[in-house]
């Protein structure tokens, strides 16, 4: 009964800190807002948590670590699945774009919670709710581009962490905004299709990745004054 009731409070404090997070960002988010939503006071707050950084680390490892395990399972699945050959970059597209994609056709209540943060982070950058992110994801960025760096071999590894770059950059416009892909088209693009969406992205961005300078024409000239 103990365990259930800690588990209850935790869960409370933590659906209060990320709508606090969504709608406030890491520094406009109150502590005092977020202890009134959950019905607690700040010391059971501080006794998780520790910290309004280390509140905010949980709150990001409960909406995006299960996505975070999801990318490595999918990933290593299709390397076994190959047998100890090189993935094609298709694959790793492929186990970069379905699990979010997945989570874009999840219920309502469960999709628009990820999205939400995500939005409120990719919109608002705050330092150290990037730091936290990025330690959560060197996993899983790791892992790609290891990937990809076995399937192409020759492009320059700069070259592949820019389109690393532009997969997620694209992904997020998605999972955000999806109304705005189906307006700015006049509904010819369906983000809910999540079938399609994987297949247009893996067409283009595997073209991409598999671009090499040669290929390139030369770069314009830019002067800022």
């Amino acid at each position: 009964m103990a365990k259930r009731t800690e588990a209850c409070r935790r869960t409370k404090i933590l659906d209060a800190a990320e709508n606090a997070f969504a709608d406030c960002g890491f520094n406009g988010a109150s502590l005092r807002d977020i202890v009134e939503g959950a019905g607690v006071n700040l010391a059971t707050v501080y006794y998780y948590f520790g910290s309004k950084n280390g509140l905010m680390e949980a709150v990001l490892k409960r909406r995006f670590g299960p996505l975070r395990q999801e990318h490595l399972d999918v990933l290593r699945q299709f390397e076994r699945e190959a047998k100890g050959r090189p993935l094609p970059v298709e694959k790793i597209l492929e186990a970069m774009l379905l699990p979010p994609l997945r989570l874009a056709s999840a219920p309502a209540g469960k999709r628009q919670a990820v999205t939400r943060l995500m939005g409120r982070i990719l919109t608002e950058p705050d330092e150290q709710t990037q730091e936290i992110l990025r330690g959560q994801r060197s996993e899983v960025r790791a892992a790609f581009l290891k990937a990809l760096q076995t399937s192409l071999p020759k492009v320059p590894l700069a070259d592949l962490q820019w389109r690393i770059e532009f997969v997620w950059g694209a992904l997020a416009f998605i999972l955000c905004n999806p109304r705005k892909i189906e307006l700015e088209t006049h509904g010819a693009c369906n983000p809910a299709d999540a079938g399609k969406v994987l297949a247009e992205m893996i067409d283009f961005f595997s073209a991409g990745f598999s671009a090499t300078a040669s290929h390139r024409k030369p770069q314009p000239n830019f002067s800022i004054t």
